[in-house]
């Protein structure tokens, strides 16, 4: 009986064992499927964490694609509005000319019509009249007429219908003008204004330049033989001022070009609608360097030293720049809106205008602004500096005014203009002068006692005007360029 029995307890020993030994097999297939569970699931979580990082990426490339197809989707809404504006000015000035013509046609069949009595004599008795009468007290009595003398054989004058000679025209040259006006001084103001001045008078350009296929932009006298020319074509020329004919053509921005401004050593820079600034070489007419870093178009631009040039944009900044480096040095914040014009004075100041309505003074060294100047209703299109001045600078304007300042202060000294046409562009021309071009006006300026010494209707919409010397000036309107007479 103990044998049995422990022939069964061994028996049931054996089968203890061997469902031990089951369970520690299945012990270690599932030991080893948590193992591969808890690779895959750190697997998992390393997808999951690369994932989460293509997502953030999609999502910033994502936004920075909405902020760029907003801001080139507001830049072609400006580009368009610009454009517009444009050919609303010029079917204005269309409907204008279209009224003047039909009035020059009525005055020509006047003219034939009184051509047909040219030449016919006429016999009129000459009659002696008494403008008044003195009584016995003395006076005039201006109530009773005046008395004709009779005369027994009355005297006979012959006259011959003609044309009246037309006034001389203002001396032709803009040196004989001055010379009228030079004696007087550069005062705030005088008694005394210059004469001969021929206002509202239409006549033609001496000279045409065409070659530009879109309105032209801005225009860069480099001497008295050569001028420069940016325009909406994308393309800058360089034109001989004798011969009118287009010496170089510079390619190379992708957009617009707005700005230009002279260099050294034969170079120049232009500023396009691309957010770029090309430095060219003016005789090769190859692109040198192209300096990147405004975030929209580039409005402005100027050489403050040899060294050194400045640019304003539409992104409502304006950059320091070295020449020969493509690295922005300096950046001036404060207007807000596009920055349409710059003027150096000295080597660490400049004047700023802007589409905010205001001028700012600025510090190169310190980089902040020291004064800005309030005044104009609309946005300050031009600047031109005064000479050699260190502190007188003129502004033009939307809001049809010209103003003088006085940048050291921030006061406004006078202000020009018959509120009459958009001034587009300004420039200097000597001691007590400067021109203006708005819409089809061209205007000289005598700034010591604030008249127009001229005025002139032009046939096409001007953009741009610069002064070639004190005789000669060039304006850029759609597609040409006329050089004008003073």
């Amino acid at each position: 009986r103990r044998q049995a029995a422990a022939q069964a307890a061994l028996a049931s020993s054996s089968k203890i064992c061997s469902s031990l030994q089951e369970l520690w097999q299945d012990s270690e297939q599932a030991l080893s499927l948590a193992r591969k569970s808890r690779i895959e699931a750190e697997n998992a979580e390393r997808r999951a964490e690369g994932a989460a990082v293509k997502v953030k990426a999609a999502r910033e490339v994502a936004v920075n694609d909405i902020e760029r197809s907003k801001l080139e989707l507001d830049e072609a809404n400006a580009q368009a509005d610009e454009a517009w504006d444009f050919l609303r000015r010029v079917k204005g000035m269309k409907n204008s000319h279209n009224v003047e013509d039909r009035r020059q046609k009525v005055l020509e069949a006047k003219d034939e019509r009184i051509g047909e009595h040219l030449g016919t004599i006429l016999e009129i008795p000459k009659v002696i009249h008494t403008s008044s009468e003195t009584t016995g007290s003395g006076t005039i009595d201006v109530n009773s007429p005046p008395k004709r003398h009779k005369c027994d054989k009355p005297e006979v004058i012959h006259v011959r219908l003609s044309r009246s000679k037309p006034p001389d025209r203002v001396g032709g040259r803009f040196h004989k003008m001055w010379d009228d006006v030079s004696s007087m001084g550069l005062q705030s103001k005088i008694d005394a204004t210059p004469q001969n001045s021929k206002k509202g008078s239409t006549f033609e350009p001496i000279k045409k330049f065409q070659g530009h296929s879109a309105p032209v932009t801005q225009i860069l006298v480099i001497n008295q033989n050569r001028f420069l020319s940016s325009s909406w074509d994308k393309t800058i020329r360089l034109w001989d001022i004798d011969g009118g004919e287009c010496l170089r053509v510079f390619q190379g921005h992708g957009d617009w070009v707005h700005s230009l401004c002279m260099g050294s050593n034969g170079h120049f820079f232009s500023g396009s609608d691309d957010r770029t600034i090309k430095m060219w070489n003016l005789e090769s007419a190859d692109c040198v360097l192209t300096f990147r870093g405004h975030s929209s178009f580039v409005k402005s631009l100027a050489l403050l030293n040899s060294n050194h040039f400045l640019s304003g944009s539409r992104d409502r900044t304006i950059k320091l720049w070295m020449v020969g480096l493509d690295d922005c040095l300096s950046t001036f914040e404060g207007h807000a809106d596009i920055i349409s014009s710059i003027v150096p004075f000295g080597r660490n100041r400049f004047v700023s205008g802007s589409h905010d309505k205001t001028m700012k003074f600025w510090d190169v060294s310190s980089r902040s602004c020291l004064r800005t100047m309030y005044g104009h209703t609309g946005s300050v299109k031009s600047l031109t500096r005064v000479g050699d001045s260190e502190h007188l600078v003129i502004s033009g304007s939307d809001d049809r005014t010209i103003r003088l300042w006085d940048v050291s202060t921030g006061e406004c000294l006078r202000e020009f203009g018959s509120r009459a046409a958009i001034v587009f562009s300004v420039t200097f021309i000597c001691e007590g002068f400067f021109i203006s071009c708005g819409g089809g006006k061209i205007q000289l300026w005598h700034m010591p006692s604030g008249s127009c010494v001229q005025s002139y209707d032009t046939p096409r919409i001007s953009l741009a005007v610069a002064c070639v010397d004190d005789e000669r000036f060039i304006t850029g309107s759609d597609r040409m360029l006329h050089m004008w007479e003073f």
